[in-house]
């Protein structure tokens, strides 16, 4: 074989790795990235994924010479890109549809830290103007999987759990969140968890629930996630009086009202603060508050 035919091949070869970057997923994989695997890349149809370690910037007291943080960089083939920072801990990424007919996105989530937090959601997707991502939230607890089609009305939903009430009625360990669901349509985050259509996850919560609710020694903050899920399904007064038989009287806490935004500290400016005699007029308020139930 001649050298120049030789040097024919490598070059065809190079060009080939130029048109085609990154490695090939399927859609939905799991893809986990740590700072310990350097430069990685990886394609799914025109959308193109990659991770690397990048120089802080800009220098100062929190960022020295030398000192890397993590980056996803996705970009499409019509020249678009946005870049996102990383968790120097986790990082999942998954590729794919959100419809049957509809562009490659990214799913992209990471590890913030911090005391029973956060699993940072965001999804990228192609539009007019490019890439846009859209904040799905932080959320305690383990990532989620690459979202399903649970209504079937060709939309994949995702699937996180409502935190707000967390530490709301009971100790971090004693409560009990319900489920929220998401969905990502043009670019924009719906929250479409009153829809009935989603019944059934409602439903599974609900007796979860329940069950915690019924006889436990700290029942309040899973009497308080029982009585969301039966808003949902419209059911709640029919709950009710169970839920006012089974609460925990003493000791017991319960969310209070701002009538105002808070400050940066948490504090409510004086003579703007909502309290509320008991339990049950504190939950009641709280899912007014959060949704759940009309105001009064």
């Amino acid at each position: 074989m001649t050298l120049r035919l030789l040097s024919l091949i490598a070059a065809a070869l190079m060009l080939g790795a130029a048109a085609s970057p990154g490695t090939p997923v399927r859609e939905g994989q799991r893809i986990g990235w740590t700072m310990g695997d350097g430069r990685k890349a990886y394609r799914l149809g025109d959308m193109t994924a990659t991770f690397d370690r990048v120089q802080c910037a800009p220098l100062g007291e929190d960022c020295a010479e030398g000192d890397l943080e993590p980056v996803l960089t996705l970009s499409r083939a019509d020249g678009s890109g946005v870049r996102l920072d990383g968790s120097p801990m986790q990082n999942i990424l998954m590729l794919g549809r959100l419809s049957k007919d509809g562009p490659v996105v990214a799913f992209f989530q990471d590890y913030t830290g911090g005391m029973h937090c956060c699993q940072r959601m965001r999804v990228v997707t192609p539009g007019g103007a490019g890439l846009t991502v859209a904040e799905l939230g932080g959320y305690d607890g383990a990532e989620i999987g690459w979202p399903k089609d649970i209504d079937r009305d060709g939309i994949r939903d995702f699937v996180v759990s409502d935190d707000r009430f967390l530490y709301a009625f009971e100790s971090y360990a004693a409560s009990v969140a319900p489920p929220k669901v998401l969905n990502v349509i043009d670019g924009a985050v719906r929250d479409v968890s009153a829809e009935q259509r989603f019944a059934r996850i409602f439903e599974k919560a609900a007796a979860g629930a329940r069950k915690a609710c019924i006889g436990e020694d700290y029942p309040n903050g899973a009497c308080a996630a029982w009585a969301a899920a039966a808003a949902r399904l419209g059911t709640l007064d029919a709950v009710w009086p169970v839920i006012l038989s089974e609460y925990r009287r003493d000791p017991a806490t319960w969310p209070d009202r701002c009538k105002v935004d808070r400050n940066e500290d948490g504090e409510c400016p004086e003579g703007q603060l909502v309290e509320y005699p008991d339990y049950p007029t504190g939950l009641r308020a709280f899912l007014a508050e959060t949704g759940y139930i009309p105001a009064a």
